[in-house]
Formats: structure tokens, C-alpha cells, sequence
């Protein structure tokens, strides 16, 4: 459980305070912190990870005079959370085993040649997979963010962590970037994120400015799940559906080596039904009734834009076969659905890259940032060793 009260601590005129949970972070001006592409940030959001983490996860604010400048996510990870796709460990193994170029100089400078000696760590910038950024208001300057930086670092370190992480850091963003590599922390590839542009007239659109030969693929692939008795339909989540989905979603986690339950997923579903209400839908394909495949999106409706997070899915892979069900439940339907809602922007998020672009999205680098702490209860020559750079 987080250390902290159930009640804020009282604003300082200038400094970092740390807010209690989620619930309260509104009332904290957190919202007057966020942009467009900041949904897995909003208080709502972060009220279903801290139902669904497993861990402790921590708010910072920035204040000066009062007033929010600055925000800072934080979720303490150990070989106790599942979340391997956020966890500094799995991240590097991964990257080392694709043969990413930094990777070695990180496990030998950082890990000391030991991948879970990351741990624990202070997982910082949010847990989503893609942009784990600070927050930061167009007041703030770059000593607001190193305030914070400071204190979750000095917040890792009193927790006895190993390494402080921001897993996901896009390489657009400069300042963050340039912050993290002053301060020491060493950066590996972790993944690129994707996003595609949503074209006004929807599904139809999208095809037509495709290629002869992918306008053809896509045809051919539309045609076997109709001759298969698929259907697909973009609709609300409901708790009804919870069980069957979580079993889908727990088949594509194991598949991918991450530890998962039919019963876990379905209740961390049924959650986020509860909490997201309508900005919460699921597309899903049937066949002859069952359902054997799904992908879930997350509305964001901020400063006058709607963008759709693609966040989960999960399939019957016995069933699926050969089937092309990927794109048609991830893709075209949801498209075409975001499309008739206004929204501009289908986020993708992270993997199948190859496949991301080949149906029109844009990428960014990913990058996952590591300062090793000090080893406490060592010689100052440990401490200096441990945080060469």
C-alpha cells in the first residue's frame, strides 16, 4: 500500500507534494496538466490502474504559488507485478534477446550484468505501454521537472529500490530526454509506438487510398471471415461480456509469456467497465454466435478532440485458425466506428510494427531510461561503481 494518507498533504506555496490516490487528483489541478495524447494520465484512468496494478503507485505534483505546474506518475515494481511489458527486467532480457544495439553497455553499466538486479524499481512516467512522459502546464520550466525527478528519486531510494525507470520515453520528446540523460540515466530501445490518422470518410476511405494490391488482400480477407460466419461489431463493454473476454485476453498474455488468469483478466475487465462507463467499447467477432476474438478502445474526449486508445485483446486461438481476424477486430471496424464518432486518432500503442505500418500508421522511438541508485550499506567504491555511467 502507498505510504501516504487517504487525505492530500497540504499545498506548499513552491515545492513537490505528493497526492494521495487517483480519487483526489483532480481537486489537485491535475487536469489543467494534461494534452490530448495524455488519456492513460486522466485521474479517471489512473483510478482503474490502481484497482488493477497490484502495487503501490504514487502522484507528484509540481506547485509554485500554489498553482500545478507539474505531474509525475509513479508505481513501484517488483517480481511480484505481472506488467511485464513496463517492468525494467523483461524490458532489458527482451532487448537483449533482439539484439538491440544499447542494451549491452545497459546491462553491463547499470544491471552489472544481471537483468533482475533492476529490481525493485520506481517505475515513472505512468505503467501504459507508450509515452511515460512527465506532465508539465506551459508555465513550466525544466527545473520543475528536475524537482520532480528529484524527488522520486530520493523516494526510490528511501524504499530501498535499485533503479528508478521511465519505460517508455518517445524520442520527440526533447526535453525529457535531454533531462534524463543530464541527470545519468542510460536508455535501451524498449519499443515504437503507433498511431494512425483517422480518415474522416471512415473504412471506405481508408481502402480506397491503399494500394490496388492491399484493397485486394483486404477483399480477400473480408470475404473469409463472411464465409467462415464471422461478424464483427464494435459495441459497448458490459460486464456480461467480462468472462468470455477475459479468457480471450488471458490466452493472448500467456501466449506472449506474460502471467495471466481467465478469472484475473475478467475481473480487471469487469473494472475497467465499471470505471470508464461509455468511454470504455469492445470490438468483437463472433462466429455463429461465440465469441472468438476482441479488441478493446478507450474514448478520450479532451480539449475539443476525440482520440481512441486501442488498449486490449484477445483472441480464441482454436478457434481463429487461420482466419485473418486480426486486422478486421483491431482495425477496420474500429475505424470505421471512430470515424462516424469524430475522433481524429486511433493510438495503437506498441508491437507488431511491421504490420502497424503496412496499414498506414505513423511510429515513434520508444526508449526505456534506467539510473541505477546507490547500493546502500556499501563501500563508497560499491557506490561508485554502480553508477558509472
Amino acid at each position: 500500500m502507498s505510504p501516504y494518507t487517504e487525505r492530500a498533504a497540504p499545498a506548499r506555496p513552491d515545492g513537490v507534494r505528493a497526492v494521495a490516490n487517483a480519487a483526489v487528483l483532480e481537486a489537485a489541478g491535475w487536469n489543467s496538466l494534461l494534452g490530448a495524447e495524455d488519456f492513460f494520465q486522466t485521474p479517471r484512468w489512473l483510478t482503474v490502474q490502481e484497482h488493477n496494478s497490484g502495487t503501490a503507485m504514487d502522484f507528484l505534483v509540481r506547485e509554485r504559488g500554489g498553482a500545478p505546474l507539474a505531474g509525475l506518475v509513479t508505481a513501484w515494481a517488483d517480481t511480484s507485478v505481472a506488467w511485464l511489458l513496463a517492468r525494467p527486467d523483461a524490458m532489458l532480457k527482451r532487448a537483449l534477446e533482439q539484439e538491440v544495439p544499447e542494451a549491452a553497455g545497459v546491462l553491463r553499466d547499470i544491471a552489472g550484468g544481471a537483468p533482475d538486479s533492476l529490481l525493485p524499481s520506481l517505475v515513472c512516467g505512468g505503467r501504459h505501454l507508450g509515452r511515460t512522459r512527465t506532465l508539465a502546464s506551459a508555465a513550466a520550466t525544466e527545473d520543475d521537472l528536475a524537482a520532480l525527478l528529484e524527488r522520486a528519486e530520493a523516494m526510490a531510494a528511501d524504499r530501498k529500490a535499485a533503479t528508478v525507470c521511465f519505460p517508455h520515453v518517445d524520442v520527440r520528446d526533447t526535453t525529457l530526454v535531454a533531462l534524463l540523460e543530464r541527470r545519468g540515466y542510460r536508455h535501451h530501445l524498449s519499443d515504437h509506438y503507433a498511431w494512425l490518422d483517422i480518415p474522416p470518410g471512415g473504412f471506405e476511405q481508408f481502402v480506397e487510398e491503399m494500394s490496388a494490391h492491399r484493397r485486394r488482400r483486404v477483399s480477400l480477407e473480408r470475404r473469409a471471415l463472411t464465409e467462415a460466419g464471422v461478424e464483427v461489431n464494435v459495441e459497448p463493454l458490459t460486464q456480461a461480456l467480462a468472462p468470455r473476454l477475459g479468457q480471450l485476453d488471458a490466452n493472448l498474455l500467456r501466449k506472449y509469456g506474460n502471467p495471466a488468469s481467465d478469472e484475473g483478466s475478467a475481473r480487471m475487465i469487469g473494472r475497467i467497465a465499471e470505471i470508464m462507463g461509455d468511454d470504455v467499447l469492445v470490438s468483437v467477432a463472433r462466429q455463429r454466435g461465440t465469441v472468438i476474438g476482441f479488441g478493446m478502445v478507450l474514448r478520450s474526449r479532451a480539449r475539443g478532440e476525440e482520440q481512441w486508445y486501442g488498449h486490449r485483446a484477445g483472441f480464441d486461438y482454436e478457434a481463429q485458425g487461420r482466419l485473418p481476424l486480426y486486422y478486421d477486430v483491431l482495425y477496420y471496424q474500429v475505424l470505421d466506428a471512430a470515424a462516424k464518432q469524430g475522433a481524429t486518432v486511433l493510438h495503437a500503442g506498441i508491437g507488431s510494427v511491421k504490420a502497424k505500418l503496412a496499414r498506414g500508421c505513423q511510429t515513434s522511438e520508444q526508449r526505456s531510461y534506467l539510473l541505477r541508485l546507490p547500493r546502500t550499506g556499501g563501500t563508497a567504491d560499491d557506490d561508485r561503481e554502480t553508477t558509472t555511467r
